[in-house]
């Protein structure tokens, strides 16, 4: 009994050692909190049982959310050293391989993975931005299109990031990228004002004159605080040559601003917009003189 409660007591205070002597190592990253702790305990496990693979992974996947990824790294080819031929490590590999640039190695690994699971989204969207880091644009293009239409949960960036894989690929092709954000609107909804507005630079880009026009009344029409998408349409219309229009844009930017609670009007941004119409109508008056 005396033995037992020995060796229990060597275990405990062996065990309290190693965790407290991690915590010191790793001070800088105290700022993890409880993802640190979680390491420390995971690595004494591993010296408890160090040829068990899965522990290796866990860790790596500890190290990986803590962004120390030549760790997390280390450890999943550990884990894969020591038998590991769960699919998912091949994606985690990936995964730490693209985060730090190394392209070519991420490419090989997440087609590894494809080839257990060729229809996994997570994967193939994986390996398309790999292409696009890599400049196979063309294959890019490929899987993440397979990628946009076959998502339940897709979000607005991965429209954003279809669009620039798609300008890549051509730089010409707005008609594209505008057919991909008119397909995200569809998918998210008309408010989505991040696809809106690229939505907006992507017709100013094409040199679509008209549907900028109604995109900026779109702007206009949908919120409330409509006094910066007049003035925004009427530098437009200036940059365009309708010095006419733009005045009247202006115009109805200043009764915006009156109709205000007088708590928004001494606001700096709205003192700042009211600047920027006289100086616009300014420029507008010296062009007609």
């Amino acid at each position: 009994m005396i033995f037992n409660k020995k060796g229990y007591l060597h275990f405990m205070f062996k065990r309290t050692l190693l965790i407290l002597l991690f915590l010191l190592l790793s001070m800088p990253m105290l700022a993890h909190g409880d993802l640190t702790i979680r390491i420390a305990e995971k690595t004494i496990e591993i010296s408890e049982d160090p040829n068990n693979f899965e522990l290796y992974y866990q860790r790596g996947l500890l190290y990986q959310q803590h962004m120390e990824f030549d760790y997390a790294l280390e450890d999943y080819l550990k884990s894969q050293f020591l038998g590991n031929t769960n699919k998912a490590l091949h994606y985690q590999i990936a995964e730490v391989h693209f985060l730090t640039a190394a392209y070519t190695e991420a490419l090989q690994s997440i087609e590894w993975y494809l080839e257990l699971d060729s229809k996994d989204l997570s994967a193939k969207k994986l390996q398309a931005q790999i292409l696009f880091q890599l400049q196979s644009h063309k294959k890019s293009l490929e899987g993440y299109r397979y990628v946009i239409h076959n998502m339940k949960d897709i979000r607005p960036e991965d429209v954003l990031e279809y669009c620039n894989i798609i300008l890549a690929e051509n730089n010409k092709n707005y008609k594209g990228a505008l057919e991909a954000v008119e397909y995200g609107l569809d998918q998210l909804g008309p408010h989505t004002i991040s696809l809106q507005l690229k939505k907006l630079d992507y017709l100013k880009d094409s040199g679509q004159t008209e549907k900028v026009l109604e995109q900026y009344n779109y702007f206009i029409l949908e919120y409330n605080r409509n006094e910066f998408w007049y003035y925004k349409k009427a530098k437009y219309l200036t940059e365009i040559n309708r010095p006419h229009e733009a005045f009247i844009s202006l115009k109805l930017a200043s009764v915006a601003i009156e109709q205000l609670n007088a708590k928004f009007k001494n606001m700096s941004p709205v003192i700042e917009l009211k600047e920027q119409i006289k100086s616009l109508e300014s420029s507008i008056n010296n062009q007609k003189s």
